[in-house]
């Protein structure tokens, strides 16, 4: 049996679950059986990610898999994922996180387990660097006398929140994918993405 969790930390409006719901359907997992949330990644209580492990805990089936389209979006808390991993071996249920399977119906191999480890210290050090990036914002709005606000938007930024947008641009600018599309890879709005290829192009 198959199941999917796809998340997002901002509101439906700000953020589509398109391309991680594509990537469970294109894997086999029917859309009854894809867990949608809005939250932080960083949050072990989220409701949908904790409906889903109990309903995989409880299913009487031969075979577990749960897919993400990748590592983040299960959690951006290294504490986090080595919890996952441990109720995995403990129901034995695969892990899918995008091209990176985590078979834990069987027993795990110890360079498995390394480049888990660096997976989940990816994950978390990304979401400190953005918690980072808007405290930085907010000092610099008060210091200027302005309330809220956010540092200037830079490359970094941008490859701090979406890892693989180089490789979606490219695919953008050689014609292989058009602007709407390219927004929802990268799971942000059109005009967040407008504004992402003006830096880029600058």
């Amino acid at each position: 049996m198959k199941w999917a969790y796809c998340r997002c930390s901002t509101t439906q409006d700000k953020q589509s679950l398109d391309r991680q719901i594509r990537f469970a359907i294109n894997n086999g997992v029917y859309k009854e059986n894809i867990y949608k949330e809005y939250a932080s990644g960083a949050k072990s209580e989220r409701i949908e990610f904790q409906k889903l492990l109990e309903y995989v805990k409880l299913s009487n089936v031969e075979s577990k898999e749960i897919y993400f389209s990748d590592v983040s979006r299960a959690t951006r808390s290294l504490k986090q994922l080595m919890e996952l991993v441990e109720y995995a071996k403990q129901y034995k249920v695969k892990l899918v996180f995008g091209d990176f399977i985590i078979d834990c119906r069987n027993n795990l191999s110890a360079l498995t387990e390394g480049q888990l480890l660096m997976l989940g210290l990816v994950a978390e050090l990304t979401r400190l660097i953005i918690v980072e990036n808007v405290k930085d914002g907010l000092i610099t709005a008060r210091e200027q006398g302005r309330i809220g606000g956010q540092p200037k938007l830079t490359k970094e930024r941008i490859y701090a929140k979406c890892p693989n947008f180089a490789k979606y641009y490219i695919d953008y600018v050689n014609g292989h994918i058009n602007l709407i599309e390219l927004s929802r890879l990268c799971c942000v709005s059109r005009n967040t993405i407008t504004n992402w290829i003006k830096v880029i192009k600058d």
